[in-house]
């Protein structure tokens, strides 16, 4: 894959970035958010900030999609790779925190957020996601391992200018 020298937008990568850092807050306070207090009100916030951006993303692509740098692909293999990436890392933008809620619904009677007790009408779900909640977590931390070594190759092996296409200067 080949980028043009052209940067993505600011907005466009400043919220790339802070995503990131939500996402990582959250999946490193996500051992016992429900036990320890602080891990339990850090990893929920972490997590609604996350699905906050997401749309707030879905809304910047669709603004800025036409000052986006140009993209051209080596082989149709390499853009349906980074074609299924990008949908795989969206879906999981939204479906993370939205399990991770009905994961606290389903086992918790109430939520005390920032020393305000959340409207009971929250907790209303009889769904069991527990278990589901974690594991596509987890696929999603590797999906962003994957996407952050994909940048890494094309820095330094195909030494194009995709990294560069994203950083904030």
């Amino acid at each position: 894959m080949i980028v043009s020298t052209k940067k993505f937008p600011h907005l466009v990568i400043l919220t790339h970035w802070i995503t990131l850092l939500f996402v990582l807050v959250a999946y490193f306070t996500s051992q016992s958010p429900i036990e320890d207090q602080w891990l339990g009100q850090t990893h929920v916030i972490a997590g609604s900030l996350v699905f906050i951006i997401f749309f707030i993303r879905i809304f910047l692509y669709m603004r800025f999609k036409t000052q986006f740098p140009e993209v051209s692909f080596k082989s149709e293999i390499q853009k349906k790779a980074f074609q299924l990436m990008k949908v795989c890392l969206y879906i999981c933008l939204f479906t993370v925190p939205f399990l991770g809620w009905f994961t606290l619904a389903s086992t918790q009677a109430s939520f005390s957020l920032l020393g305000m007790d959340l409207p009971q009408v929250l907790f209303s779900s009889n769904a069991d996601l527990g278990d589901i909640h974690p594991i596509i977590a987890n696929i999603f931390i590797t999906l962003i391992g994957l996407h952050a070594l994909a940048a890494l190759i094309h820095h330094f092996i195909l030494k194009d200018d995709v990294l560069k296409s994203m950083r904030l200067k």
